[in-house]
């Protein structure tokens, strides 16, 4: 059996067939991307960093008998 028999060639395509032999190259991906997913995480950690700092020093802002009453209100 020759790689000839499995694909049809390139020449003796049909416009359709090609797009679609190309669509599915395309969408066909199995390499993992680390510099993409890594991109992605630290893109939502930036975002979330000046969120955290912003909470804690509203915290930290509070008198004992503030973080008293925050903890009651949250625990109902």
């Amino acid at each position: 059996m020759q790689l000839s028999d499995l694909v049809k060639p390139i020449d003796q395509m049909t416009d359709d067939e090609l797009k679609e032999s190309l669509r599915a190259l395309r969408h066909r991906r199995t390499t993992e991307r680390p510099a993409a997913a890594k991109h992605k995480a630290k893109a939502e950690k930036k975002e979330a960093a000046p969120k955290m700092t912003k909470v804690k020093n509203l915290l930290a802002g509070l008198s004992p008998e503030e973080m008293a009453a925050l903890l009651k209100q949250l625990g109902e």
